[in-house]
Formats: structure tokens, C-alpha cells, sequence
């Protein structure tokens, strides 16, 4: 009996486990959270790339005006 009793248990933990776990996924899932961070993502990468073009046309302004003097 006591087996049974402590097969029983196992077994509701397991499935509270797995609501728990169900209703996590479809909070994050609902809330588009992953969709933001790939454009947050995209823009940063988009302000990185803008960044080192303005950087390389400086140091080409640069060299340009120390050849000039």
C-alpha cells in the first residue's frame, strides 16, 4: 500500500511539475519577449556597423590631412 501511496505522489508531482513548466512556456511565449530581443539585437548590430564605417572614415580624413601638411 505504501508503494502505491508513494506511486501516486511521484506521479501528481510530475504533472504539477509539467503545468508549472506549461504555463511558464506560454507566459514567455505571449509576451513576444524573444521577437523584441532579435530586433533590439538587429538595431545594436546596426549601430555597431554604423560606428566602425564613421570610425574609418575618420581615420581616412585623417591620413588625407597629414599627407596635406
Amino acid at each position: 500500500m505504501e508503494l502505491f501511496t508513494a506511486l501516486i505522489w511521484i506521479l501528481v508531482s510530475i504533472i504539477f511539475i509539467l503545468l508549472i513548466v506549461g504555463i511558464a512556456r506560454y507566459a514567455v511565449d505571449s509576451s513576444q519577449t524573444s521577437g523584441k530581443l532579435d530586433t533590439l539585437m538587429k538595431e545594436v548590430r546596426d549601430l555597431r556597423a554604423e560606428v566602425r564605417r564613421l570610425e574609418q572614415s575618420k581615420q581616412h580624413s585623417q591620413h588625407i590631412i597629414d599627407e596635406k601638411v
